[in-house]
């Protein structure tokens, strides 16, 4: 019976010190959207979606990113970041080669279900240093998984710094 006393004293100590929960731990439990942030690679069932990435890599190689992107409106029907984007121009290798930054605005949309995820299935780009716009690109399923692929009203892939966007 003491020990039953020492635990519910400990219990009622402990909950005296807890933080109460603020609107962003609210907002946590709300926004339980992700977004497969590969998006020169492959969905497939063994894929993570991340959640509010801070980086994103357009090409597999990381040559083409989206730097130190931040987010509003995650969990809702449209998630949108600032950052900046970077591409090298690849001479002599990707690597090392001369990098070119500017001001880029993501745009997440279309929530729902990938793999039992719920992510947000398409996103759109717009480099406004270059004023290049990539059309609405949106995972497909190819047999056993997904990939990012233009929809159909996009146009031809523009490059920036020479180097072609991933289909």
């Amino acid at each position: 019976m003491r020990s039953a006393g020492v635990l519910l004293l400990i219990a009622t100590a402990a909950g005296a010190f807890a933080r109460p929960a603020t609107g962003r731990d609210r907002q946590a439990r709300v926004d339980r959207i992700g977004f497969f942030g590969g998006l020169g690679d492959i969905v497939s069932r063994r894929s993570s979606p991340v959640d509010r990435p801070v980086t994103l890599f357009l090409t597999e190689d990381g040559s083409v990113a989206l730097l130190h992107l931040r987010w509003t409106g995650w969990g809702t029907e449209l998630a949108r970041a600032t950052g900046r984007w970077s591409a090298s121009d690849c001479t002599p290798s990707c690597a090392s080669g001369r990098r070119t930054t500017g001001a880029a605005r993501l745009t997440l949309s279309s929530p729902g279900s990938v793999f039992g995820h719920r992510v947000y299935r398409c996103f759109q780009i717009a480099l406004t240093a270059q004023t290049w716009n990539r059309t609405r690109t949106c995972l497909r399923r190819e047999g056993n998984f997904y990939v990012y692929a233009p929809t159909a009203e996009s146009a031809a892939v523009p490059t920036i710094s020479g180097h072609a966007r991933p289909k």
